[in-house]
């Protein structure tokens, strides 16, 4: 696989959808988002929540009605990272134009981010 290493600017337009102020879109084919900042764990919650009924067609989150938000808060962790463009091999295996890797707090150009991993 070839790397990049040339970094980027991340703007809620590079993400699919934002929902709640939040910029939300999904990470790979387990069902994990990601989302742009640190709102808070109720936030993301929510905007995933909204991104999964409204783009994926999903009840909630969990595709169940009877799902309750605290069993979900669990699942959503807060990170930095550095985005950067998605490789050719990338692009074509995954289909992102981006990739964001996980950093130290504090690293230089590194940006908030939280993730939402599928249960």
């Amino acid at each position: 696989m070839t790397t990049s290493t040339a970094p980027f600017t991340l703007t809620a337009d590079d993400f699919e959808k934002t929902y709640y102020g939040v910029p939300v879109c999904s990470s790979g084919e387990d069902g994990d988002m990601l989302a742009l900042g640190h709102p808070g764990a109720r936030t993301v919650l929510a905007a995933c929540n909204r991104y999964a009924r409204k783009v994926l067609g999903l009840d909630n989150l969990a595709d169940d009605p009877r799902a309750l938000a605290d069993e979900w808060l669990g699942s959503i962790t807060e990170h930095w990272g550095i985005p950067r463009k998605a490789t050719e091999d990338e692009m074509d295996n995954e289909g992102f134009s981006w990739c964001i890797e996980r950093v130290p707090a504090g690293t230089p150009g590194a940006i908030a981010y939280t993730w939402l991993t599928a249960a």
